[in-house]
């Protein structure tokens, strides 16, 4: 029964550390994925996690007249104590208990988002194996549009098949390979290897004269596994497709200078 006890005991004083870890994957889950990091090292990690945390709460709760021996003090001779007054003091205490555990566990929730945070936008990025993939993060969640030009392990009569489209998502594994990449807006074309330097043909949407027409709550998502990417170019630079919405107001703006024309004359 004492074994029991102390494994609950000791997961329960834990939740700091895990939630902290639940912190960190759920502002972004890269950063849980490509930290230097190993079970044994994040169990150390969660110890001192949760040690901190714990630490800190009691020595704020000490400051108010809280004094932990005299919460810990019964429970430890609960055995030769009588029952009814374990429970009396487990039930006085229990919501305390549960108001420390909850308010512990949503400070290393939030000490491990803000770490996640620091390691997106620059801060505590030396903590990643891959800094790279930061800033195609930063750059997303920023507004800013990451372009992405593909070349497939797909080659036939000195060609290899590519693509061009913008970077939806993507997901690097803890050994730093690109798992899958989703990109919209997508084009495909080929890399033709014939004379002395390769040469591209023309980019082709994957939609054809459809693909300018289609609204944008419409999905045109292109998964490419990682397995099947050859090489990859992400460039930074602005995204400009041609559209019906745009032609239009290109035409209704070349019109208004028109009739500006007309008129001054």
């Amino acid at each position: 029964m004492s074994i029991a006890w102390t494994t609950v005991l000791l997961i329960v004083l834990l939740l700091p550390g895990i939630f902290f870890f639940i912190g960190l994957a759920a502002f972004e889950r890269l950063s849980r994925e490509i930290i230097r990091t190993g079970v044994v090292s994040e169990i150390a990690l969660a110890v001192v996690v949760a040690v901190v945390i714990h630490t800190v709460a009691i020595s704020l709760l000490s400051t108010v007249g809280f004094r932990l021996s005299a919460f810990l003090g019964p429970l430890a001779d609960y055995d030769k104590a009588p029952h009814s007054q374990f429970v009396s003091h487990l039930t006085d205490h229990l919501l305390p208990a549960i108001m420390y555990l909850g308010l512990t566990s949503l400070a290393g929730l939030g000490l491990g988002a803000l770490t996640a945070m620091g390691i997106v936008s620059g801060p505590l990025r030396f903590l990643a194996t891959h800094k790279w993939i930061y800033d195609i993060i930063d750059a997303d969640r920023k507004g800013r549009i990451d372009t992405a030009f593909v070349m497939t392990n797909t080659i036939q009569n000195n060609r290899v098949l590519m693509y061009r489209g913008r970077v939806q998502e993507l997901f690097l594994g803890s050994e730093g390979k690109l798992s899958y990449v989703a990109l919209r807006n997508c084009s495909r074309y080929y890399m033709m290897f014939e004379g002395m330097e390769p040469i591209t043909s023309t980019q082709l949407e994957l939609f054809g004269v459809k693909q300018r027409t289609r609204s944008t709550a419409l999905w045109d998502y292109l998964l490419i596994d990682g397995s099947n990417i050859a090489n990859i170019l992400f460039d930074s630079s602005p995204e400009i497709i041609e559209s019906a919405e745009g032609e239009r107001a290109l035409d209704e703006a070349l019109e208004a200078i028109r009739r500006a024309g007309s008129d001054r004359k």
